[in-house]
């Protein structure tokens, strides 16, 4: 490993946590994590879990933690090979030659450690700000909410036959492919969250959309939605509310797994909600779809505007009034 300074620094700046587990860890263990403590506090994420957090899938490890093992925890790592996702770190003098690791740290002792940790306090900040993603192919997207924009609205939909797509949505599809843009639908489900419908019933309906898409040789690179709605009774309904639009959650997701160039993307969406969210989300150009709340709809985003004098947005009538700039 060229620079563990900077592996660190780059799993705090993607959002990663460092993970240690605590089964057969060594003796002086609680001294290796007050020494990473006392160098950084709450600047850098930690979280010390036991092999049974792991096991019963009370904790999850991201893709991009750092999940550290010490001399002694070869046990340990061979029981959790399934269960523990992300970076992988051996802390030894000797090298560990298991497959099932990624990097070997021989960072030899407590005192070796502790100093590490001493001297990237000092240059931390520096190497989390020169991060860059320059070698990324930064595309923009066409982010479509799904009633009404993709499939004509039927109110709780549990069956895949009511499926049916708008009129002129698979070219629009097209044309956004054509111009080189992602395309990602972003759509707000209360019907799970109110457990009006079932996920399983959900899944049908979503994947009918998708099939008629495809017929028709248009798809959707991506695909994010929200249940939340503030219903205690039904887990779906309670948790997650930063992805529900007008709140930017949705956007957040596709934009970090796509790479998307927000400023050059699009939304079309028939409520107030939709493009609201869109603009939160730093969505350059946002479209209100007609439809039969299309009225009230902008009388909303009209006192939004009042208060945000950079947000603008387009009515249209139809999918053909939307234009892709140059990329």
């Amino acid at each position: 490993m060229k620079s563990w300074a900077q592996l660190v620094a780059d799993t705090v700046r993607m959002g990663g946590v460092l993970v240690f587990i605590k089964d057969q860890a060594p003796q002086d263990f609680p001294e290796w994590l007050q020494s990473l403590n006392d160098s950084f506090g709450m600047k850098i994420p930690i979280s010390v879990r036991n092999k049974s957090d792991f096991a019963t899938g009370r904790f999850h490890t991201g893709a991009h933690d750092l999940i550290f093992f010490f001399q002694g925890q070869e046990s340990v790592l061979a029981a959790l090979d399934s269960h523990v996702q992300g970076q992988r770190v051996w802390i030894s003098s000797q090298p560990q030659n298991l497959n099932i690791i990624d990097y070997n740290w021989h960072v030899g002792d407590l005192a070796a450690w502790t100093s590490f940790w001493s001297t990237l306090a000092s240059q931390f900040d520096a190497l989390v700000e020169n991060w860059t993603t320059s070698e990324m192919d930064h595309a923009p997207c066409l982010f479509l909410d799904r009633d009404d924009v993709v499939v004509k609205n039927v109110p709780y939909n549990k069956d895949p036959e009511q499926v049916e797509l708008i009129p002129e949505i698979v070219q629009l599809i097209r044309q956004a492919h054509e111009h080189g843009y992602w395309v990602a639908l972003v759509t707000n489900q209360s019907g799970i969250g109110r457990g009006r419908i079932s996920w399983q019933e959900y899944k049908k309906v979503h994947q009918r959309m998708l099939k008629l898409l495809s017929e028709q040789g248009a798809w959707i690179d991506d695909c994010v939605w929200s249940s939340f709605i503030e219903n205690e009774g039904v887990p779906e309904g309670r948790l997650l509310a930063g992805l529900r639009k007008p709140r930017a959650g949705m956007f957040q997701l596709v934009k970090e797994k796509l790479k998307v160039d927000m400023a050059k993307s699009i939304m079309v969406g028939d409520s107030a909600t939709d493009l609201i969210a869109a603009y939160s989300a730093g969505v350059g150009s946002c479209y209100l779809f007609k439809s039969v709340k299309f009225d009230q709809e902008r009388e909303t985003l009209e006192k939004f505007r009042a208060g945000n004098s950079k947000f603008s947005y387009q009515a249209i009538l139809a999918a053909s009034d939307i234009s892709f700039g140059r990329l």
